[in-house]
């Protein structure tokens, strides 16, 4: 990569994020499509985001990926919110245009029904369930509910902030049910009705690499599929023990890619290689 007196500034807001693959996959990218840009990690906390914003602003930023801690805190920055941003209060892309007007975006639900489709996995109609209702898990549960999910069951420790979540997303998508349950036997007891299990959660990666967000043993004997949004470890604990009960199972890896596909066309207009991303980063991650 040639670093010039024009390559334009695209950063990742957030913090820890010492660990991500953005920088890797985006700047490969940019290489391929021969763009003079550059893709950095920026470590930035609730309390510096506006004043890193401006910065970004000064020095003629295109835009950047916002994660962890600053999903929910960058939408009162925005001068203009995609549909999804509206309905979730979260975002996890800005760009940055020639008025220096900042534009938010949500690729998360998105990159996640992408991948979905691609494995032929139905949506409309069906019934799901979900661990965790944060940033990535309410964009998840919003993009499923416009794509025509009809029910999905919700297990999330925070309580107050799942039925702010519920209360939002029925009323704006019409003919979606989201039903709260109370701990893991709750959510558990329902795993009849569904046909994909989603871990929105982070339990399963870092210090938590060990655990599991629910205990596998309830899987036993229930034809579903299980989705773990994580992507490091490429098989988190509770993908190993879903896949020793004989379950189809997915890893976060092209739910990330395409969420990132769907970010870096929004700064460059351009298609990235998920093919080659994806080969990349799985030899990078083993």
């Amino acid at each position: 990569m040639n670093i010039s007196g024009n390559t334009k500034l695209i950063g990742l807001l957030g913090d820890p994020i010492s660990h991500s693959l953005s920088p890797f996959m985006h700047n490969l990218s940019f290489n391929k499509v021969k763009k003079d840009y550059v893709y950095l990690c920026l470590p930035t906390g609730k309390k510096d985001l506006g004043k890193v914003l401006e910065t970004l602003k000064i020095v003629g930023a295109k835009g950047a990926n916002i994660t962890y801690p600053n999903k929910i805190e960058i939408v009162k920055y925005l001068d203009e919110a995609s549909d999804e941003v509206q309905i979730i209060g979260s975002c996890n892309t800005i760009l940055i245009d020639e008025n220096k007007k900042i534009k938010g975006y949500n690729t998360d639900g998105r990159g996640f029904v992408k991948s979905l489709k691609n494995n032929s996995i139905d949506i409309k109609g069906k019934t799901f369930g979900i661990m965790g209702l944060g940033g990535a898990g309410s964009a998840i549960a919003t993009c499923l509910g416009l794509e025509g999910l009809k029910r999905l069951y919700v297990k999330e420790i925070d309580f107050y902030k799942a039925k702010n979540v519920k209360k939002r997303l029925e009323e704006k998508i019409k003919g979606f049910e989201i039903i709260l349950t109370k701990d893991q036997q709750d959510f558990a007891k329902n795993l009849d009705k569904m046909s994909l299990v989603i871990n929105a959660t982070p339990i399963g990666m870092g210090r938590s690499k060990d655990d599991s967000p629910m205990d596998p043993e309830y899987l036993r004997g229930f034809p579903v599929i299980i989705y773990d949004i994580i992507y490091s470890p490429l098989e988190t604990t509770l993908l190993r023990k879903a896949k020793s009960y004989g379950l189809k199972v997915f890893n976060g890896i092209d739910m990330m890619i395409n969420q990132g596909a769907i970010s870096f066309n929004i700064w460059t207009g351009e298609e990235m290689d998920t093919k080659l991303i994806k080969e990349r980063i799985v030899k990078l991650l083993k």
